[in-house]
């Protein structure tokens, strides 16, 4: 499928990113991909077409009539699409060399359990068992999922269409995101440098090194791995600097834990293997990136495409902007808004260009709103507001996580601000008055985030109408911008001290990472190419100082996803398979038997009962291993979804009454009151209300599955 739409994508890519020296054939797969699944998502949003393989293929055929039409009406530009043959080459050859790495990232840990598999397994089976969109939440029975599912629809849909079975297309699904990642990373660093002025290798080498660093490498906490003892290096993955790497910025005093936040990076989270919406977001947030670059780059001229160019250019941007908010909503703001103010900025005080921007801006945002209704109409936001932080980061925490990028951002914009020589003492005023401010502050890194900002603010300011430089710039100041803002403020949720802006350094820290680690790649190769332009001991001197810092910072970004595969390997209870649920058939055999016949047995509107789920454990894996709703999975997290919903404790109470009853009729009518056709008892249920429980079930309802220690019973409809 990904080599079919590497091919159905050009047409649109052409469209979308016209003005960028790749013409954005790098992008043809993540592309099409989304458009092709969008047709999916909006037949099953009417609920005018059944879900299945005969559905999803018929739409990718429409799809590719789509493409193919389109394809020849711009048959005058073909010749552009020579000029980028090998370019488009090298991104076939990325596609499948990543979509390798990532299958072998899977073969070696292929297990669906621990973390949030468990939550994403479930909802991956409950899109794909939807006969219509909203989909039906897994754990909350009769109410549709209220969180972030387009991730999880893409997924399905690949999934249908090559028919392979769920439990190992979970898996593929990862694989496929590290390819997709890559390639946007890539393409977004080939453009940067292209239009730097880099020609040739180095623009082949800046790609590389943007997708490098966004979608491989790690960050430099490893470091407390190379230079701690001996006993620390043997902790293993979960104890060890494979998942500490992901928990490295913690604050703590005589009280105990004050600040506890995730510092996530998308090779930690291929490497985990949860397919979450951050995860699953992650290569169309990076599409964006290249969007915004096209926008300041298009906004800068005056366009001499057709009108229907200009429309569906816009239809198709908002349609993708507006479409990360079903993805991962963290994205929507920062990426919208990455990619309209790069237009504003193209634009200058040219009113002209003004004249023909600010009208593609309202109709983006409106189209991309208008398309995406189905989803709005149903979605709530369970965040509760805006607070203020009162525990900040410290400085050497922050630089195991950001070190590297921010290194690279302090030569970057010092190489644009050296270039104009009576800036060169205001670059250096800034970065002693940095340092000083982070010494001062206590060792907080707040302030040099400040100085660091302002500086980046400066320099596009001067620089903005250079487009050679000032889209670089705009990435950059948005990265330092994510990065402030979740030092000053958070969005207030579920969670409370010290965890209460742990989701919100989590989320703007991992788009921050994209964005940094896009301009780092075409940002670096610049600065080398300026220092082997020069001659004499100066600039020998330059060049080695260069490749010594940062070939000292890449050996323990390089040596993280080396030692984290290696000891989540030996972690994982099963390898050498791609089957998500290997090891469940090894230990929870019976299992695996009654979900996959709940799955091929159980109508579509079926409800099953099973004990109350208990976050992060193994329980309500009836419901996540088959998709069919139950009356309430994982409590903890619907608390999340739905705002503590008091819905959620009444729910509990009464799983606990059917379970724990001996009035037949006060058992009855709770599955009535939830329409529940199956109850399960297993191992949970006989853990918590004991074997005479199964006893009453088999008295009042008919059995009709019994493998293992697992019985399913039947709720016969009342008459």
């Amino acid at each position: 499928m990904l080599l079919a739409l590497a091919v159905l994508g050009l047409p649109w890519v052409l469209v979308l990113f016209r003005d960028l020296p790749s013409r954005g054939v790098l992008l043809s797969v993540p592309v099409a991909y989304f458009l092709a699944h969008y047709l999916v998502w909006v037949g099953l949003s009417t609920g005018w077409f059944v879900n299945g393989r005969g559905f999803t293929g018929g739409v990718f055929l429409v799809f590719a009539i789509f493409s193919l039409g389109l394809l020849w009406s711009q048959r005058v530009r073909w010749a552009e699409l020579r000029l980028t043959r090998d370019l488009w080459v090298a991104g076939v050859v990325i596609l499948i060399v990543m979509y390798g790495l990532g299958v072998a990232l899977r073969w070696l840990n292929p297990e669906i359990s621990g973390t949030e598999k468990p939550m994403d397994f479930a909802f991956l089976n409950a899109v794909a068992r939807a006969s219509e969109f909203p989909p039906m939440d897994p754990w909350f029975a009769g109410e549709p999922i209220n969180y972030y599912y387009l991730g999880y629809s893409m997924a399905a849909f690949a999934v249908q269409l090559s028919g392979i079975d769920l439990s190992v297309g979970y898996n593929l699904a990862l694989a496929t995101l590290v390819a997709l990642g890559a390639l946007a990373a890539a393409s977004a660093g080939y453009d940067l440098a292209a239009l730097g002025g880099a020609v040739g290798r180095a623009r082949l080498a800046a790609a590389a090194l943007s997708m490098v660093l966004v979608v491989l490498a790690g960050n430099l906490a490893v470091i407390r791995e190379i230079f701690g003892s001996q006993k620390d290096a043997d902790l293993g993955y979960w104890q060890g600097i494979g998942w500490n790497a992901s928990r490295t910025i913690q604050r703590e005093d005589f009280s105990g834990l004050t600040d506890y936040t995730i510092n996530e990076f998308p090779s930690f989270s291929f490497i985990l293997g949860d397919l979450h919406p951050h995860v699953m977001s992650l290569p169309f947030a990076l599409l964006a990136v290249s969007l915004a670059v096209q926008w300041m780059v298009a906004a800068g001229r005056l366009s001499r495409s057709s009108l229907f160019t200009q429309m569906l250019s816009t239809a198709l941007t908002g349609l993708l902007l507006v479409g990360l908010y079903t993805l991962n909503a963290w994205d929507a703001p920062t990426f919208v808004g990455l990619v309209l103010v790069a237009g504003v900025l193209g634009a200058g005080r040219d009113w002209a260009r003004w004249r023909s921007l600010v009208p593609r801006m309202i109709l983006a945002t409106a189209l991309g709103v208008l398309v995406w209704l189905p989803y709005f109409r149903h979605y709530i936001t369970p965040s509760h507001g805006m607070g203020v932080v009162q525990v900040r980061s410290d400085a050497l925490d922050y630089l195991q996580v950001f070190g590297l990028f921010l290194v690279a951002v302090m030569v970057t914009l010092g190489l644009f601000v050296w270039d104009v020589p009576r800036h060169r003492r205001l670059l250096v005023l800034f970065l002693g008055s940095g340092i000083a401010a982070v010494v001062i502050g206590g060792g907080e890194i707040v302030t040099g985030l400040m100085v660091l900002f302002v500086l980046s603010g400066l320099v596009l300011w001067r620089r903005r109408s250079d487009m050679t430089v000032a889209p670089l710039v705009w990435l950059v100041t948005c990265g330092l911008a994510l990065l402030l803002i979740a030092e000053l403020v958070f969005l207030d949720d579920f969670f409370a001290v010290p965890y209460e802006r742990m989701n919100t350094v989590f989320k703007l820290h991992y788009q921050s990472w994209g964005l940094l680690g896009v301009a780092a790649g075409p940002g670096l190769i610049l600065v080398w190419q300026r220092l082997s332009a020069n001659s004499g001991v100066r600039a020998a001197f330059g060049r080695v100082t260069f490749v010594c810092v940062f070939g000292l910072l890449a050996i323990p970004t390089l040596a993280y996803p080396i030692n984290a595969i290696l000891m989540k390997a030996e972690a994982s209870p099963v390898s050498g398979s791609l089957d998500g649920l290997a090891s469940a058939r090894r230990h929870r055999m019976s299992d695996v038997i009654t979900a996959e016949w709940l799955r091929d047995h159980a109508p579509r509107d079926a409800v099953i009962l099973e004990a109350p789920g208990r976050a992060y454990s193994s329980d309500s894996r009836m419901s996540s291993w088959s998709g069919v709703p139950t009356v309430i999975g994982w409590i903890q997290h619907e608390e999340l979804w739905r705002r503590s919903d008091e819905r959620i404790a009444e729910r509990e109470a009464d799983v606990n009454t059917v379970y724990q009853a001996k009035d037949p009729m006060e058992m009855r009518a709770v599955l009535d009151r939830y329409a529940v056709t199956h109850v399960i008892f297993g191992d949970s249920e006989r853990e918590r209300y004991g074997q005479e429980s199964a006893e009453r079930l088999g008295q009042y309802f008919r059995t009709v599955l019994v493998t293992g220690t697992t019985m399913v019973f039947e709720v016969s409809a009342k008459a």
